[in-house]
């Protein structure tokens, strides 16, 4: 493969860094490095509250933010957009009143499913910044996963706090990985996995993760190796997150998740 294709894809991402298009750029000057940095996905969704114009974003430092990112990973674990994944999670960001451990509950689960289309198309009135590309749909299957989050909650926590004391993030996958009703339907949750430890690591939560667990290689960003950069990244998904931090380091998967958006730019 040749590194001066990953350089033109690098430098493509970081100059369309502040295109509407592609909110999912979120890049900072490392001053120290003398080169561009993620900050995170769930930093800025780049979304505004209507009402005072805040900053729709996660602070993973608040437990209600943290337990966000983990409904964030598993809605876009199922057979969806991205743009349905963050419209999900603002839905519920913007809800001050709720509790975790109130997701564990069958009756208010099935209440906001049936619900879902009035909250899909309320949220849209409430925040303003991103124009989606599709129309957006929260999907039966996100519900149900919600109360396997809420039900593992103490748990999850539990394997954070252990990686975190052990530098064992591998632990965390395994358990992550685990864990059924994540992914589409009762299937297990494994690509996203990086994408958690990834916003961990951007946010400087856990200073201690290693960037090769943190590289999401989903379909959009295979098919940007295969097709553009003329290498197969390995079956298995870590294996494949090591590669793209070894080529794409402090911009993770990015520029290659970008390159179906820059495409019409290179090609």
């Amino acid at each position: 493969m040749s590194n001066k294709l990953i350089y033109d894809l690098i430098d493509l991402t970081i100059k369309n860094r502040d295109n509407p298009v592609l909110p999912y750029i979120n890049l900072k000057y490392n001053d120290h490095y003398g080169k561009y940095s993620y900050k995170g996905w769930v930093d800025d969704f780049n979304l505004r509250n209507i009402c005072d114009n805040s900053i729709i974003r996660l602070d993973l430092t608040k437990e209600k933010d943290l337990f966000l990112l983990f409904v964030l990973a598993s809605c876009w674990s199922k057979n969806t957009r991205w743009e349905n994944a963050v419209f999900f999670v603002t839905n519920f960001l913007l809800m001050d009143d709720f509790f975790i451990e109130d997701f564990s509950n069958s009756i208010l689960i099935d209440d906001k499913m049936n619900n879902r289309f009035t909250d899909c198309m309320n949220i849209q009135t409430k925040v303003k910044g991103i124009n989606s590309r599709i129309k957006l749909s929260f999907k039966s299957d996100f519900y149900p996963s919600l109360k396997v989050l809420a039900d593992n909650w103490y748990n999850i926590k539990y394997q954070l706090e252990y990686s975190k004391k052990t530098s064992d993030w591998e632990t965390f996958i395994n358990f992550m990985a685990s864990i059924e009703g994540l992914g589409t339907g009762k299937k297990k949750m494994r690509i996203k996995i990086p994408l958690i430890l990834r916003e961990l690591r951007c946010q400087n939560i856990f200073t201690n993760i290693d960037g090769k667990y943190c590289c999401v290689a989903d379909k959009r960003v295979r098919m940007t190796y295969k097709t553009y950069l003329n290498k197969s990244l390995p079956n298995n998904y870590l294996k494949a997150s090591e590669v793209i931090w070894n080529d794409f380091g402090e911009l993770y998967d990015i520029p290659p998740f970008a390159f179906e958006d820059l495409k019409e730019l290179i090609l």
